[in-house]
């Protein structure tokens, strides 16, 4: 029960090194067997899979007070989420990936499951990202942005 307890935590952060790193291509160091741990787990992660991860991260994040207004997840379904999502990890570490996260964890040590799990939660959130309505919504700050005053900025720059 200890190792699992220790995990949660390790989990948690790989979900949010995930969403501060988003945009960047991976975490600063990795070693190989977390490279290893990292590429089962995007391997062994069905659409479906990663379909989960995005809600689950979307209904865990809109509990911030910045946002709550804007989105409302009832309590069942975010509890049915984490569990969708716990089971997901679960697979992943104890069948899918086992001998992966075992090297993993004995050769590069603990954070090997945040930064593997931060790679697979940002492949799903890359996902979110490029989808063409979410693209196209992302995009339309571009309509209110004064492109004179950001001209003059990057003239000033010069």
């Amino acid at each position: 029960m200890k190792t699992r307890l220790s995990l949660i935590p390790a989990l948690t952060l790989g979900v949010l090194v995930a969403v501060l790193a988003a945009g960047r291509a991976a975490p600063a160091h990795a070693g190989p067997y977390t490279d290893q741990l990292s590429q089962c787990l995007m391997d062994s992660t069905t659409e479906q899979d990663k379909s989960n991860l995005v809600r689950w991260v979307f209904a865990s994040t809109a509990q911030h007070p910045d946002v709550a207004a804007y989105a409302t997840v009832p309590p069942e379904e975010r509890a049915a989420l984490s569990k969708s999502v716990s089971t997901l990890f679960e697979r992943l570490l104890t069948q899918d990936c086992r001998t992966q996260f075992r090297e993993a964890r004995k050769n590069d040590g603990e954070e090997t499951v945040s930064t593997s799990f931060g790679i697979l939660v940002q492949t799903a959130l890359r996902g979110l990202i490029e989808n063409p309505s979410v693209s196209s919504a992302l995009v339309g700050v571009d309509d209110h942005l004064d492109k004179q005053k950001i001209a003059g900025a990057m003239a000033d720059a010069r």
